[in-house]
């Protein structure tokens, strides 16, 4: 079982991984923007390729990485480097850090 002191060394290292390239993200919750807060946003592949009957499209998946208390919500938007993406997942564990997915929709 981890201890007390594990899960915070852990959540320092995290931070300095974060850290390392982080940019302000200002997430757009509705018609609120809520204040930037610091995160690293790192690409998942190349882009993937959804594909049915009815329709083809191409998206670019981000991992957006922040801090436990990070203020952040499935359909929050957020632009980064000129590109419009859109939380679709936010992993549940949180002891560390918070992870979650974003794909452009623009």
């Amino acid at each position: 079982m981890m201890s007390a002191a594990d899960w915070l060394r852990m959540q320092e290292e995290m931070a300095l991984v974060r850290t390392d390239r982080s940019v302000p993200v200002e997430f757009r919750r509705g018609e609120t923007t809520l204040d930037a807060q610091e995160c690293r946003i790192e690409a998942v592949g190349r882009g993937g390729r959804l594909q049915s009957d009815a329709a083809r499209e191409a998206r670019t998946v981000v991992i957006v990485f922040g801090a436990t208390d990070l203020d952040v919500a499935v359909d929050d938007r957020f632009t980064e480097a000129g590109v419009l993406y859109r939380i679709v997942f936010i992993s549940v564990n949180r002891d560390v850090d918070t992870q979650a997915e974003a794909v452009a929709v623009e």
